[in-house]
């Protein structure tokens, strides 16, 4: 698959696919969303392409491979996945798929590691505004509350993230995404924590980490120093 092509709206994939809430099966590309609409590109009875406009409101569900501008980026530099993401979620943001919402996520942490901190809170607050009742939503709040603590709004922080450390605590059996949110609300946890000289609590917020919610190793490799960190500067610290 080729990069999406902004305007002409064709890639070289397999179809996709939309299902309407009447039973109808829609097969052709998909072109952009915007303004709660998806424009989608198809053949007519006489084989010529049309586009036409269709409801967000009006679709079931969606099928739609992840373009290849989206997976060949994982784990790039985030100047790269800048450049390659952010066509992609200006076309398709809004679209009812995983890919979006996740391609979302990934593009505001390139912003943020950038040090571009605004960019990154409108695109999480964008995410809690087109999906409402995503995981990733969960993300964004932690992830805004990770800027937060990085500015020394503390408190903010950790108010922020508490909802989310009550949700993971009760969650026995994480799956890797959830066990990746989950880490990084507590990395912010344990963060907000240690800056308030709470050093046991900040620890067993560490330690959480690596023993429940270690899915993402980056995330668990992180949680793996500052936990020795704290350590290093308080012998015989321990949790309560």
């Amino acid at each position: 698959m080729t990069v999406a092509l902004i305007g002409l709206g064709f890639r070289a994939s397999a179809d996709d696919q939309i299902k309407k809430k009447d039973g109808t099966i829609l097969t052709g590309q998909i072109i952009s969303v915007s303004n709660g609409q998806v424009m989608f590109s198809t053949h007519s009875s006489t084989g010529s392409v049309v586009k036409l406009p269709y409801y967000l409101t009006d679709i079931d569900t969606i099928t739609m491979e992840t373009p290849d501008a989206v997976t060949k980026v994982k784990g790039a530099a985030p100047a790269t996945v800048i450049a390659a993401l952010e066509p992609q979620v200006k076309q398709f943001a809004g679209l009812p798929v995983n890919w979006v919402v996740e391609a979302m996520a990934e593009l505001a942490e390139a912003y943020s590691a950038l040090g571009q901190g605004d960019k990154a809170v409108a695109i999480y607050n964008q995410i809690g505004t087109l999906y409402p009742t995503s995981a990733y939503v969960d993300f964004a709040v932690a992830s805004k509350a990770k800027l937060s603590l990085q500015q020394g709004k503390v408190d903010e922080a950790l108010a922020a993230v508490q909802p989310i450390i009550e949700k993971a605590n009760k969650n026995l059996t994480p799956s890797p995404a959830e066990g990746g949110l989950y880490a990084t609300a507590f990395l912010v946890y344990g963060q907000a924590l240690e800056a308030q000289k709470k050093n046991s609590e900040a620890l067993e917020a560490y330690l959480t980490v690596k023993t429940m919610f270690y899915q993402n190793p980056a995330l668990a490799d992180q949680a793996d120093q500052l936990a020795k960190k704290l350590r290093d500067a308080n012998p015989g610290l321990g949790v309560d």
